[in-house]
């Protein structure tokens, strides 16, 4: 009886890239003799920027007065035009077209056999999923041991996959590199949240689609901030977004201090007025293609919407400084519900 795998709890490997390639990695021990790739979707994947650094670099880095502001401007200039530039003004600097072609010539390049070539380069446009960066993925697909198999699962028993084509692939090991939650209800929160009247927020989101002024606050959800809630992630540096929402929330507590208030609450005009500006924008997006129908994408939630932020990353950082404190209320109730 074959074993059952997760990619998430395997050492070292978080996804179908690092699992094929960890898999056939001759520095591995316990590398497989063979390996068959179930691939429902393919997806563009791109070489990965992973050069050493030396150690006169490092030291720089250290040493040198403002070097590592200047490194962290140039990574952050370098994923400003690589995602949120690309794919959120796609209409207006079609960048994402050229990145396309690029992808295109690496993979070509980089698998000889001209079926699986073709069976890894996706039809959709490059933007409609999220693609990878990987330097040996691909040229593990030329090894002799290692096949790739798109046509499909009917169903899985204790010995073996079936595919559609009516093969029965015999496994010692089924690792799962799908199956996880992105945009789906009860992902956002992971955990039980109430507002006002025992409302839960996954039940307010299923109802009124996700949404979240500035990506911070929901009405109805007083004294409860998220971190990359609905619009609140463009697609662009982790930490310098998450500096921009703590400063929408330190902005937000020290005016609830300053009145000497124990409740905040985003207002609902501000909300609404937020949400429909997002969605006006998205137009110019790179996900709103008739190509992307194909591509069994996350970004997409059950309402068909794209939770991301249309917005470069300068203005996301500029509005958590500048945004009105009067789009919330700040009160002082003699009874305050916590966390519950």
């Amino acid at each position: 009886m074959g074993r059952l795998r997760r990619s998430q709890r395997e050492e070292g490997c978080c996804n179908r890239y690092w699992c094929v390639s960890r898999a056939t990695d001759t520095r591995n021990r316990k590398k497989a003799g063979s390996l068959t790739v179930f691939q429902r979707t393919p997806i563009y994947c791109l070489p990965k920027p992973d050069i050493p650094i030396p150690t006169w670099a490092g030291r720089l880095l250290h040493f040198l007065p403002g070097a590592q502001l200047a490194t962290r401007t140039a990574s952050q200039a370098f994923v400003e035009i690589t995602f949120p530039i690309a794919a959120h003004f796609h209409t207006v600097i079609p960048f994402a077209d050229v990145m396309e072609s690029a992808a295109k010539r690496y993979m070509r390049r980089e698998v000889h056999d001209p079926t699986t070539r073709e069976q890894l380069i996706p039809r959709y446009s490059l933007g409609c999923k999220r693609p990878s960066f990987h330097n040996s993925y691909l040229a593990t697909y030329n090894r002799s041991n290692v096949s790739l198999e798109t046509s499909g699962i009917t169903h899985i028993d204790h010995a073996s996959v079936h595919s559609r084509d009516g093969k029965a692939h015999p496994i010692d090991v089924l690792i799962l590199a799908t199956g996880f939650k992105v945009m789906e209800s009860g992902n956002m929160p992971t955990y039980v949240l109430k507002g006002r009247g025992g409302l839960e927020q996954a039940t307010w989101w299923d109802e009124h689609r996700l949404q979240a002024f500035e990506g911070v606050s929901v009405p109805g959800f007083p004294n409860h901030f998220n971190i990359f809630g609905p619009y609140g992630y463009n697609g662009s540096s982790y930490f310098t977004l998450i500096e921009a929402q703590s400063r929408h929330i330190v902005r937000c507590l020290r005016r609830a201090r300053a009145l000497g208030a124990n409740l905040v609450e985003v207002k609902k005009e501000a909300n609404d007025r937020y949400f429909a500006e997002v969605l006006s924008r998205r137009h110019r997006q790179v996900f709103w293609q008739p190509s992307c129908s194909g591509a069994n994408s996350y970004y997409f939630d059950k309402h068909g919407d794209v939770p991301l932020r249309p917005s470069t990353t300068f203005e996301t950082y500029w509005r958590s400084r500048t945004f009105r404190l009067s789009d919330y209320q700040f009160e002082n109730r003699a009874e305050v519900v916590g966390a519950r």
